[in-house]
């Protein structure tokens, strides 16, 4: 199985437990990644909320995979967060699917609703040793760092059992 679903099964299904009506914000949605997350989320009824870095990107999206447009953000810079705050009503999403590291890691942070998870798999800010605000954990966030490298070396049965995991369709309904 590609990486980037090995990565996106046990990030989303493993570590987020995604289910049908979650929402689920995907980082550079047009990456490999992030398209494969966008099948998983059409797969399990999850609602996908994007961030893509340029406009021919959020035509992409819309057009071609029918992602609403009121539903695409900009990554570029910290100005995804009121426009994710306003679309889901002040509440956050319930996974965050995080491969962009640096300063807007606290903005990525702060869009995870109570009783929600973010789960990067962007190796710089671990090894940066980057620093997160302890506070948002009071509302029963969670915060998991994935590395598919070492789980490959250190956890081969996971790998195995997720090349048995169903294949998923990402093309408009």
């Amino acid at each position: 199985m590609p990486g980037v679903y090995s990565t996106v099964i046990h990030a989303l299904v493993d570590i987020a437990r995604v289910r049908h009506g979650n929402t689920v914000l995907v980082h550079s949605a047009c990456g490999g990644v992030g398209l494969a997350a966008l099948q998983l989320c059409r797969a399990t009824g999850a609602q996908a909320f994007c961030t893509v870095g340029n406009p021919d990107k959020v035509r992409y999206l819309a057009g071609n995979l029918c992602i609403p447009r009121n539903r695409i953000f900009n990554s570029r810079n910290d100005t995804f967060l009121p426009d994710i705050m306003d679309a889901t009503g002040g509440k956050g999403v319930d996974i965050v699917l995080n491969s962009l590291p640096g300063e807007l890691l606290h903005a990525w942070w702060k869009c995870v609703a109570e009783f929600g998870v973010m789960v990067d798999i962007g190796k710089r800010d671990f090894q940066g040793k980057a620093v997160l605000a302890m506070d948002l954990f009071e509302a029963n966030r969670s915060y998991a760092g994935i590395d598919l490298s070492q789980i490959g070396l250190d956890r081969p049965l996971l790998m195995q059992r997720q090349a048995s995991y169903p294949r998923f369709d990402v093309r408009a309904d």
